[in-house]
C-alpha cells in the first residue's frame, strides 16, 4: 500500500542545509498497524508528512496504492489526501469557532449537500461516543474529546490510511488509551492502515510493525506477524 525508496528530505535554517531524511526506504501493507518511535529531530513528522504527500521530497520515489506521490502536483495530492488518507495531529487542528459537528465536515464541505453532510458527520461523531457532544464549540470540550472531534473528522472521508502524529501526547494517559483503542478499532474492524507517531513504548509496542528512526535512517524495522526484523 505504502512504498517508499530512497527517500531525501532536508531545510534550510539559519542558512544552513539540514538533512532530516536521509536515504530512506520502507514499505507498509494495507491494513497494517505501525508505529514510528525516535528521539526527538530524528525525522519522524516529517517522515509522516512526505508520506502523505503534505510535504515534497528531495529525492527518491513515494506510492501510496501504485500512484506516484512523489511525481504529483497540488491538486492530484489534495485529491489523493481526500480520497485515501486521514490524519491525526497532537494539537487537534480544530477550528475554534466551529462546533463539533462543523469541523468534522469541513474536509467535505464542497462535495456533499448539508444534509447529507451532516447526517455523514453526525455517524462520524457517533463512531467516536461524541453524537452528544457535536454542537459544543472545542473550548468547551475536554483534550480527550478534542481528539476524538478530530479522529471522526479523519474518519468522514472513509479513507483507507490514517496517519497519526502524537496523537496522546496532550492527553493524561487514561484518556490516551482511550484513542489509541478506538484507533486500534478502525484498524481492525474497518481495515484501515494505521500509522502512528509516539514517544510511548508501550503504545508503539501493541503495533503489528514497528519502525525506529535514527539521525533521519531507518534504525529498525519489525513486523510481528512475520516474526523477522530488518
Amino acid at each position: 500500500m505504502i512504498n517508499v525508496q530512497g527517500v531525501k528530505k532536508s531545510y534550510v535554517a539559519g542558512g544552513e542545509t539540514v538533512e532530516v531524511l536521509k536515504d530512506v526506504s520502507l514499505s507498509i501493507d494495507k491494513g497494517s498497524y505501525v508505529s514510528i518511535q525516535g528521539p526527538s529531530g530524528s525525522g519522524k513528522s516529517t517522515l509522516l508528512h512526505v508520506l502523505g504527500g503534505l510535504e515534497p521530497i528531495d529525492h527518491g520515489e513515494i506510492w501510496v496504492d501504485e500512484q506516484p506521490v512523489h511525481k504529483m502536483n497540488d491538486h492530484q495530492l489534495a485529491k489523493l489526501r481526500l480520497e485515501k488518507i486521514g490524519y491525526v495531529f497532537q494539537q487537534f487542528q480544530l477550528l475554534t469557532t466551529a462546533t463539533a459537528l462543523e469541523n468534522v465536515m469541513m474536509p467535505l464541505l464542497s462535495m456533499f449537500s448539508s444534509s447529507a453532510l451532516k447526517n455523514n458527520a453526525k455517524e462520524a461523531l457517533e463512531r467516536v461516543g461524541l453524537s452528544h457532544r457535536m454542537n459544543h464549540l472545542p473550548s468547551r470540550l475536554s483534550g480527550g474529546e478534542q481528539q476524538r472531534v478530530a479522529i471522526a473528522r479523519a474518519l468522514i472521508t472513509k479513507p483507507s490510511i490514517i496517519l497519526a502524529d502524537e496523537p496522546t501526547g496532550n492527553l493524561d494517559s487514561e484518556t490516551g488509551e482511550k484513542i489509541i483503542q478506538l484507533l486500534e478499532e478502525v484498524n481492525k474492524v474497518d481495515g484501515v492502515t494505521v500509522v502512528i507517531i509516539t514517544h510511548d513504548i508501550h503504545i508503539a509496542e501493541r503495533a503489528d510493525e514497528k519502525i525506529f528512526l535514527l539521525d533521519g535512517r531507518i534504525n529498525g524495522h519489525s513486523r510481528e506477524s512475520q516474526g523477522s526484523s530488518t
